[in-house]
């Protein structure tokens, strides 16, 4: 069973401004900060990452969840990252049952996500810019980066930032209080 080591715990909690999550192989939700949660997933349960029943999956709430779906300005081309992306972790790890069970339900529940990966787009996923309607920040734009952890080949840090002095820096300083609000230890969860 792989853990997520304790600097990497120490790691996205630490980022008290910027929006921070790490996700494992199959994008799922390992740990999040809580301007992360509050930016792409308020809607859901912060401890959600802790309960395997209950860790949301990046992929499955961009295909499969309307508050995420409305959340991205333009979907389509955040679906079809996700997508390609799916086809990169497809190709690293190929013997994966899990990932192989998680593209068969995508595919069974969104047309959507069967045309684009019929489309045979292969993209990792490293830097995007994305237009969000948030519905408590309001409109902003943000670079989410994607980081691989070397020590941990199956983990990825993803942030999200805004231009300094920008309004969209501004909306993500909003996120703050819900950020700010619960003095509450982030919750961290291993995944098999």
């Amino acid at each position: 069973m792989q853990q997520v080591p304790g600097e990497h715990r120490t790691l996205a909690p630490g980022l008290q401004v910027e929006p921070a999550l790490v996700v494992g192989r199959r994008n799922d939700v390992l740990a999040w900060n809580r301007p992360g949660h509050a930016l792409l997933a308020a809607h859901l349960d912060f401890a959600a990452p802790d309960d395997p029943a209950t860790r949301p999956n990046l992929s499955r709430l961009v295909f499969l969840d309307a508050p995420t779906r409305v959340l991205y300005r333009d979907w389509p081309a955040k679906a079809r990252a996700v997508a390609g992306n799916l086809r990169v972790l497809t190709a690293r790890n190929p013997g994966d049952t899990r990932l192989a069970a998680l593209i068969a339900e995508l595919a069974a529940r969104s047309q959507e996500f069967r045309s684009m990966w019929d489309a045979h787009t292969v993209a990792p996923c490293g830097r995007d810019v994305h237009t969000l309607a948030h519905p408590d920040a309001g409109e902003l734009t943000v670079v989410q980066q994607t980081f691989d952890v070397p020590k941990e080949p199956h983990q990825s840090l993803v942030t999200f930032t805004a231009e300094p002095g920008s309004p969209s820096a501004a909306a993500l300083e909003a996120l703050l209080p819900y950020g700010r609000s619960v003095d509450a230890p982030v919750p961290y969860a291993s995944t098999p």
